[in-house]
């Protein structure tokens, strides 16, 4: 009767602790599945989207400083000898800080505007199934542009043909985004390169090229 007792209390003992140590290594599994796939998968659909309404913003505010009243030639200044040459060759410091602050200023204007964007993202999609990417029930990922982080130019020479050279000048503007997701929330920066001049020299590479100073440049994120 004792050992029937003893082994009735080892069962009621043993089978809770089984199915405690089980539902842990579910949890676990479930825990380390979401850290390893399920929030890196929405973060980066939501990057994605991020990337595309970003880009299409910032070329809208830029290509409407350009409409109105910026021309591209203003913001080169070019120097030629008696030849013709190019013998200096530079961006225009002060027409460019005046470009950014009006492209600045557009685009803070517009992310403070937008409404949060959201996409339905199949359940097979977040899962990481390409079988099963186009499948199974949505997920609303939120998209929101929240501001302007920063702006910079770059500027560069590339050959063109024979005995040709162009001088490009670039803006470069980062903005933070944040992605909303049922499972996790993420703010990053991400960065828009886009073309707004450039110059053809004939002949080689100006002996005197100056480049933007980055003391030059006005920060005008912090409106």
């Amino acid at each position: 009767m004792k050992r029937k007792r003893r082994r009735r209390e080892r069962r009621s003992f043993v089978l809770p602790l089984s199915l405690f140590l089980i539902f842990i290594a579910i949890a676990s599994s479930a825990s380390y599945y979401l850290k390893t796939t399920i929030e890196p998968n929405l973060e980066e659909i939501g990057k994605m989207r991020a990337r595309t309404l970003v880009t299409r913003m910032v070329n809208k505010a830029i290509n409407d400083q350009f409409h109105e009243e910026t021309d591209t030639d203003n913001l080169i200044i070019r120097k030629t000898n008696d030849k013709g040459e190019t013998e200096m060759i530079q961006a225009d410091t002060k027409a460019m800080n005046l470009l950014i602050t009006e492209i600045s200023k557009e685009l803070q204007e517009e992310y403070r505007r937008m409404e949060e964007d959201k996409i339905d993202v199949p359940l097979g999609a977040v899962l990481g199934s390409q079988i099963l990417s186009e499948h199974g029930p949505k997920v609303d990922v939120k998209v929101i542009p929240l501001s302007v982080s920063g702006i910079d130019f770059k500027t560069e020479f590339e050959a063109k043909g024979i005995n040709q050279t162009k001088y490009k000048v670039y803006i470069i503007l980062k903005s933070q985004v944040k992605v909303l997701a049922p499972l996790s929330a993420a703010t990053f920066d991400m960065s828009s390169t886009v073309l707004i001049a450039e110059a053809v020299i004939l002949g080689g590479v100006p002996k005197s090229y100056v480049q933007v100073p980055k003391e030059d440049i006005l920060d005008v994120t912090d409106e």
